[in-house]
């Protein structure tokens, strides 16, 4: 076998394995948590040398698991830290104490893993993409000799390739319709798949809910024995204050003294995931001092969560794409530009996505906006988005290529949000660098 030498041939013969998040055609018939667990038993279960953290939930987990390595880096703790998806490469998935690795590291570890690729999985089938990414981090987080390690699920939780751990702490983020043909139309439907990820007697940390998921995840932690920490029953309220420099925020706790702290993080939804990690840290290390996290939450960072490309233009680049998420990302938009009379959106999304809803929420917003194409990682149809927006919008024009869509709106120097897609994000991030 003809060993690789690049990363990009490295992550490329991962991708050439079923990938999930671009090809959704039986998708629940490819979920095999055996065929995982298959995997990890024949590699030497390198998940068992180091804790973890394990996080679910609709929106703000990539924030909460970012705000959770880095404070856990803060406090002297080598720290894995899996997310997805990424904006510009892979490799931004698989990071030690708050940065990527070198790329001879990955490309070993997928030449490793290649090499002994030679066994018979569960049903005769092959592993996915992102069974492979996870199997990736962990034997890296275990050759770095990780002590913890923050992983954050990369669909609903139940069949997930990552629920084939033990970890020492489950957080559930707050949960909206979202992948309803795999996880299922109806809210609870959603909450339960997250949920699947609770195991016995591992205490449970949950952001504010729904009161039926808040009830739902009471009784399956009840069932299995998992303490329940919920936020609401500890924090009386949040204030925030964004610039283009982070968010500023004072933490009101129904017990104890008044918190302030900083992020470098931009958003009135991130002093939230702030205070979700931190309940869970103090639980963990009770005798550390909250100046550890606090600063540990100061120097994380997230790309494509409220990322500043530009500030004459400004421009704005987020991720969001849930309804409740895309709303908090609009008033940050809206205070960050409130002395601007006009702005400009550049949106666009996956097929799966609430857009009706999406829509209803920003049509009034902005002077003009633009629909494109959501990246290339995966098919979509932004003429149907277009449709919906332009339905409740007069001046949203239609440009399916990114690029154009991009020079639309740099005419003026109104302020510009970019939003509904990482690889959205990514493709524009890479754009921008061409473009005058």
């Amino acid at each position: 076998m003809q060993r690789i030498s690049d990363i990009d041939d490295a992550f490329a013969w991962i991708e050439s394995f079923t990938n999930l998040e671009k090809n959704v055609k039986d998708l629940k018939k490819k979920y095999r948590p055996d065929r995982m667990f298959s995997l990890l038993d024949h590699f030497g279960n390198p998940q068992d040398d180091f804790k973890i953290i394990h996080i679910a939930g609709s929106k703000g987990k990539g924030s909460t698991s970012v705000l959770l390595a880095s404070a856990l880096a803060q406090k002297g703790l080598k720290t894995g830290l899996y997310t997805s998806p990424h904006v510009n490469h892979y490799r931004e998935r698989i990071q030690v104490n708050r940065s990527v690795l070198p790329d001879d590291l990955y490309v070993d570890m997928i030449n490793h893993i290649r090499e002994q690729l030679d066994f018979e999985l569960p049903g005769y089938t092959e592993p996915t993409t992102f069974e492979l990414l996870t199997l990736l981090a962990y034997l890296l987080f275990q050759k770095e000799h990780c002590e913890w390690c923050v992983l954050e699920t990369g669909l609903g939780g139940r069949l997930d390739a990552t629920n084939t751990v033990h970890p020492e702490a489950v957080v559930l983020t707050p949960i909206e319709k979202e992948h309803t043909q795999w996880l299922g139309e109806e809210i609870l439907s959603i909450a339960r798949e997250k949920a699947g990820i609770i195991k016995k007697e591992v205490p449970v940390f949950s952001s504010p809910q729904r009161v039926e998921v808040e009830a739902l995840f009471r009784e399956i932690s009840l069932e299995k024995n998992a303490p329940f920490h919920y936020l609401p029953d500890s924090i009386s309220g949040i204030e925030s204050s964004v610039n283009l420099d982070g968010t500023g925020f004072i933490l009101n706790k129904r017990e104890g003294p008044v918190l302030r702290g900083q992020l470098s993080m931009i958003g009135h939804i991130q002093p939230w995931n702030a205070a979700l990690a931190l309940e869970l840290l103090i639980f963990l290390f009770p005798d550390e001092e909250l100046h550890t996290w606090l600063k540990g939450f100061e120097k994380a960072s997230l790309l494509a969560h409220m990322e500043v490309l530009s500030t004459e233009p400004l421009i704005l680049c987020d991720g969001s794409h849930t309804p409740q998420s895309v709303r908090m990302a609009l008033d940050t938009f809206l205070d960050l530009s409130a002395r601007f009379k006009h702005k400009n959106l550049l949106f666009a999304c996956q097929d799966d996505k609430e857009v009706y809803d999406i829509a209803s929420l920003l049509s009034d917003s902005f002077s003009s906006i633009v629909i494109t194409t959501p990246g290339y990682f995966k098919k979509s149809h932004p003429s149907a988005v277009h449709k919906i927006f332009a339905s409740m919008f007069d001046n949203c024009i239609l440009e399916e290529d990114p690029s154009r869509a991009l020079k639309l709106l740099l005419g003026a120097d109104d302020p510009i949000l970019i939003l509904g897609s990482f690889f959205l994000a990514g493709e524009i991030k890479k754009l921008y660098r061409g473009i005058p």
